[in-house]
């Protein structure tokens, strides 16, 4: 069975749903002295679960209105975190991804009203920050499947559900909910806001003698964002260190930071590329729209229309600084792991070569903005035994991301200035020392400050890059559905089911990118360092659980760069971020010699995708209803054949041949090329998709499920994307070749992921006291992963590859022709491997109501799951060093609990919540995508809620009540990733019903 979100219990802002809150416990005496309970907010929610459950016909577990429309869930991921079997990744400190039954979110396939949604993120997984809780009436999550359903989840499917009008109890309700949030880290932060604020409004209307129905809902969220965070970057067989022969200061720790004497020094060792210590704050704002219609003339014909919005917008920035590359520092001293790997030192610049080992000043911001636009029109016509219902939809999504990064250096004036040229260099007499401690906070000291002003108000640092990576993608899909239904009067099968939908998507990516500084003008270096000064630049110092790190500069890189332009350092137009289109507002050819869009790079025109999916599906599903020993058996058998055509339009180079298609392609700003030709490539495949779903009767109150089935997820549409790279230049002896190749983590031929499950629960209810108990156990054998993979010397042209004899490189400002070789073929396929995930389940929830009448309102929710599996991934230190060592299946957390104490009295209740989640191996890319583990993290809420007879609700609550960080590591949990602290945030609020 669930367990119960954690929301005050009269918190009725789920702006479509509180149709069917009627009153408190009561008892009513009569003649008769029959007692009628009635049960109301969380008791109420946690009823309608059960009932949900109980009464599904597959494996489901289910969220009421009720239970999301109250804080502390922002968004409906926070809900999720406390169903049996769902765990949560913490981004920002909200509930961000998800994980079902062990698996990731690529493995998830999320419906709103049952329909396909596109996300804004680029990938298939749904963005569930999108989806304010106060507009979604329940959520439901189909462990497994059937064949009616839309396929697409290995791991589950979650499907939720707006308002339905008609069905409500009132013939009006409207609904209004004001918070306010409070944050305790944010006054540590450096420009963080402290304070936020919700605000909904919903309105449901019965019309026409109830055969009309419409419905209004409005969300608004304003959600400051802080935390304090260390972040270490990769450990990976380069960058390494070399230990033999330097006479280092070595020292060697034990797996709790023991020193331990050893004779047997490695030739080399592992070591990270570096890491940042950053202050992020910033600011999320979201606004969601719901509208529904409803109108049902007659018995016969229903049709409902519906419309969700939701615009989210973030604005963040990380102030503080970063220490990279590690590896091109002078070494004086080092701290050993188990004799493999650097966990501390002291690192130094060099005279000789002064910005290969850089300590920046950094200030980043990121801004993004997400649309999701979603809507049907949902026709069904009943007559007799014949069901007929037409579905029309369409969903379409866009993000925008723009990474901007300010970096800063300690500059020195130079001895000898040369006219025309900076004036300044790299200070190279700079020093760090720094030890890691595990998963918690490290040790770190620099030799020189960084916050320095002179008499002028001129700091000792000046700026050296300001860039922006701009990302757009867009995602559309739209589609069309015909379901028949037919009943029957057999004795085994009550009804008959069968449907066709087909579906188009088409995904489009790109990239932009703007550079001053190091390496913008390629050879002709004319970005010059720039002046920071007490006017545009803040000394910040630490606070809280990072107060003993060094004091940064938090720079205004934007009002630095624009006096540069004033003061004619920088040529061209003033550079901005975005404007609407993410583009610069000027022609890019007039930004002559210094900053330009793109300049020397071709990610703006390479790194792009266009990627088209139609997929047809057909089902057959037969409805069973019958009795077996006398006792009721009722189920679904059913087979769903899907038809998929992928494809990507590729960017291929080709020299600039025209016989191989070459022709003049430019991107949104102006670069143009004359090298690249367009090919599409992809693939078709057909799959079956049988299940079968059945459900006994043991008792009154007692239920045994069995389901089997075959499921498949798409691989993220992001990497059906065709490869970016052609290949490389070398040198073999004193000639000059070029390696054919390719380097992608993407594929237009990738299939699906394909999986075989089993699940069995005994289910068993309680509703004299409104509880259940539930123990479930289920087995999944993947058949299939994405796996990536490098050919070395591949035979490119016996493989069908169109790889030309001769290639044109440049060398000192000349074009040379020289021969192409084969060179490694790096990309990624389905390895045909797969393996089990199996695990437990447990689940009670129980009200106390037979206690006195003091404490009948206390309850208990509860539930744990266990998962194990044979699949692992690689990890990359172990492995390259020769003991072969894995990693368990990333998204794959081996024990999760939740628990939910709640009490009522009267008008009020409170609740106190707890979930638990074992560590896990999740994925990240700072320099190259790596496995890294998310360590273990228990999670406090606590709410409370006093509602008055007049429709008056108030709430409190605290989430994140112990100041829980988020921690992980990479393979050991002395090899530290990232430590986020992000306070805790009280919310008080109010909700008035009428």
């Amino acid at each position: 069975m669930k367990t119960f979100n954690v929301k005050p219990l009269a918190a009725v802002v789920s702006a479509l749903a509180m149709a069917s809150l009627p009153g408190y416990l009561h008892a009513q005496d009569s003649d008769t002295t029959v007692e009628e309970v009635t049960v109301v907010g969380f008791a109420k929610s946690i009823q309608d679960s059960i009932d949900i459950k109980r009464n599904a016909d597959t494996v489901v577990q289910a969220i009421s209105a009720a239970d999301l429309g109250g804080l502390p869930d922002v968004s409906i991921a926070d809900a999720l975190g406390r169903v049996p079997g769902i765990t949560v990744t913490r981004s920002g400190g909200q509930a961000g991804t998800i994980q079902v039954r062990g698996m990731g979110e690529g493995f998830v396939f999320s419906t709103l009203n049952g329909r396909e949604q596109v996300s804004p993120n680029g990938t298939r997984a749904m963005e569930f920050s999108q989806f304010p809780s106060e507009l979604i009436q329940s959520v439901e999550v189909y462990m497994s499947p059937k064949a009616s359903l839309i396929e697409g989840g290995v791991a589950g499917t979650v499907e939720m559900k707006t308002a339905n009008p008609l069905a409500m109890e009132e013939n009006q309700k409207v609904v209004i909910g004001v918070r306010g949030s409070y944050n305790d880290q944010a006054g540590d932060i450096y420009g963080a806001e402290e304070f936020g604020q919700r605000l909904s409004f919903s309105f449901q209307k019965k019309l026409l003698d109830d055969t009309l129905g419409i419905a209004l809902g409005y969300a608004h969220l304003v959600q400051p964002r802080s935390a304090s965070r260390f972040e270490q970057y990769n450990y990976e067989t380069d960058p390494y260190i070399l230990i033999s022969g330097k006479g280092l200061n070595t020292h060697v720790v034990d797996e709790n930071f023991n020193a331990v004497p050893t004779t047997d020094r490695p030739n080399s060792v592992f070591m990270a590329e570096g890491f940042e210590v950053f202050q992020t704050g910033g600011e999320e704002t979201r606004d969601g729209y719901v509208a529904a219609i409803q109108f049902e003339p007659n018995e016969n014909l229903s049709i409902q229309s519906d419309l969700f919005y939701s615009k989210f917008e973030s604005d963040s920035y990380s102030r503080g600084f970063r220490i990279q590359p590690l590896k091109n520092a002078q070494v004086a001293s080092v701290v050993l792991w188990e004799n493999s790997a650097v966990v501390g030192g002291e690192f130094l610049t060099s005279d000789a070569s002064p910005t290969a080992f850089n300590l920046q000043i950094n200030s980043n911001d990121v801004t993004q903005t997400n649309e999701l636009l979603s809507g049907g029109l949902n026709l069904k016509w009943t007559e007799d035994a014949l069901t007929v219902a037409l579905d029309l939809s369409h969903s379409d999504a866009s993000g925008e991301q723009a990474d901007g990064v300010v970096r800063a250096h300690l500059y020195r004036p130079k001895n000898a200035s040369v006219p025309g040229t900076d004036p300044f260099e790299r200070d190279p007499d700079q020093s760090m020392t720094y030890l890691l401690d595990g998963i918690n906070v490290p040790s770190i000291s620099l030799s020189r400050d960084y916050t320095q002003y002179d008499s002028n108000g001129v700091s000792n640092v000046r700026m050296t890059n300001y860039e922006r990576y701009p990302r757009i993608n867009d995602d559309v899909i739209s589609a069309a559905r015909l379901d028949l239904k037919y009943e029957l009067e057999l004795p085994l099968i009550s009804s008959v089911e069968a449907g066709v939908r087909y579906s188009e998507r088409n995904h489009k990516d790109r990239r932009q990118v703007f550079v001053y500084g190091d390496g913008a003008n390629g050879t002709i270096r004319t970005d010059w360092s720039l002046p920071i000064t007490t006017e545009n630049s803040d000394v910040v110092n630490w606070k809280g659980e990072f107060s003993k790190f060094p004091s940064f500069l938090a720079i205004d890189g934007d009002a630095i760069i624009k006096q540069a332009y004033e003061d004619g350092l920088v040529l061209g137009p003033v550079p901005k971020a975005t404007d609407d289109n993410l583009n610069p507002t000027a022609s890019p050819r007039s930004i002559e010699p210094a900053a330009r869009w793109g300049e020397g790079r071709d990610w703006s025109m390479k790194q792009r995708s266009n990627i088209d999916e139609n997929v047809t599906a057909i089902y057959l599903q037969a409805n069973i209803s019958t009795s077996l020993f006398d006792r009721d058996l009722v189920g679904n058998i059913g087979i769903r054949h899907v038809r998929s055509d992928q494809s990507s339009t590729a960017l291929l180079n080709v020299n600039g041949n025209p016989e191989k298609g070459a022709r003049e392609i430019c991107d949104e700003v102006g670069e143009c090329r004359v090298d690249f030709s367009y090919q599409d490539l992809g693939a078709k495949y057909d799959h079956n998709l049988p299940s079968l779903n059945l459900n006994y009767s043991l008792a009154e109150n007692d239920q045994l499920r069995l389901a089997v089935a075959r499921v498949l997820s798409r691989p993220p549409i992001n990497r059906l994307a065709a490869s970016d790279s052609e290949g490389t230049v070398s040198v073999v002896g004193n000639e000059a070749h070029f390696n054919y190749g390719g380097d992608t983590a993407t594929s237009p031929f990738l299939t699906p992921f394909i999986a075989d499950q089993v699940d069995i629960s005994y289910e068993h209810y309680m509703p004299e006291t409104n509880g259940s108990f539930v123990i479930a156990g289920y087995h999944r054998e993947i058949k299939s992963f994405i796996q990536d993979i490098t050919y070395e010397n591949y035979d490119f042209r016996g493989n069908g590859f169109d790889m030309p004899d001769t290639w044109i490189i440049t060398e000192g400002g000349v074009d040379i022709e020289v021969e192409v070789l084969d060179g490694d073929y790096k990309t990624v396929i389905n390895n045909m491997e797969g393996g089990f995930i199996r695990g437990l389940e447990l689940s009670y929830t129980q009200t106390f109501n037979f206690l006195p009448e003091l404490w009948s309102g206390l309850g208990v929710s509860t539930s744990y799951s266990l998962t194990d599996s044979e699949i692992s991934v690689a990890n990359p230190v172990e492995s390259v060093q020769g003991g072969g060592g894995t990693l368990p299946f990333p998204g794959l957390v081996e024990k999760s609990a939740n628990f939910t104490i709640f009490y009522s009295y009267g008008g009020f209740e409170t609740r106190l919540s707890t979930t638990f989640q074992d560590s896990f191996v999740g994925e990240t890319r700072n320099v190259n995508l790596q496995p890294i583990v998310y360590a273990p993290e228990t999670l406090l809420d606590y709410q409370a809620a006093y509602k008055f007879d007049n429709g008056l609700d108030l709430v409190f609550s605290v989430s994140n009540l112990t100041n829980e960080p988020n921690r992980s590591y990479m393979f050991d949990e002395e090899l530290t990733r990232t430590l986020q602290w992000f306070g805790r945030t009280f919310y008080v609020g109010a909700n008035y019903t009428f």
